[in-house]
């Protein structure tokens, strides 16, 4: 397979993961009996410590609200981007044909773990890293790894040659 092959893969493993990442953030938070606490620390962090007020009845609530959905928009690209990009380097670095496929997996989680952190860094919510803690990034970035690694393990698995017929 060529190396743009391997980019894509890399690409929809990334992606995967960044949707395993934010899917596991909502599940948190229905256990923990507060849907969607961990949008609103993000949202918090983001838009200031008033959160997010729509006020469409001025020209300038108006614009107000185009600029938060920009920064959603802006923020939720740059997980999945940040997240493929750590796809594409995973699937172009490492050997996924192999049987012993997940050695690389630490290496995989350190890197979902720092494009969760590049993300976090860059829209300036360290206010949500702070009310997640630690532990709980690690692990569903250790989850998210896991699913990045199959995602590979499983595209690169060899297809099963068709049996002749008799």
């Amino acid at each position: 397979m060529s190396k743009f092959g391997r980019a894509i893969k890399g690409a929809k493993a990334g992606a995967c993961a960044a949707a395993a990442v934010a899917l596991s953030f909502f599940v948190l938070d229905l256990v923990r009996l507060q849907p969607l606490a961990t949008p609103g620390f993000l949202s918090g962090a983001v838009f200031g410590p008033a959160g997010l007020e729509w006020d469409l009845t001025s020209w300038s609530g108006f614009v107000a609200g185009l600029v938060t959905a920009y920064k959603i928009t802006t923020f939720t690209l740059l997980h999945f981007l940040t997240f493929a990009l750590v796809g594409v380097f995973a699937s172009l670095a490492f050997d996924w044909k192999n049987r012993t496929a997940f050695k690389p997996l630490l290496a995989v989680a350190v890197l979902c773990t720092t494009a969760f952190a590049v993300t976090v860094a860059v829209s300036a919510s360290f206010v949500a890293l702070e009310s997640l803690g630690p532990l709980t990034v690690v692990i569903v970035n250790l989850f998210a790894a896991f699913v990045l690694a199959g995602y590979l393990r499983l595209a690169n698995m060899p297809e099963p040659e068709d049996e002749p017929s008799a």
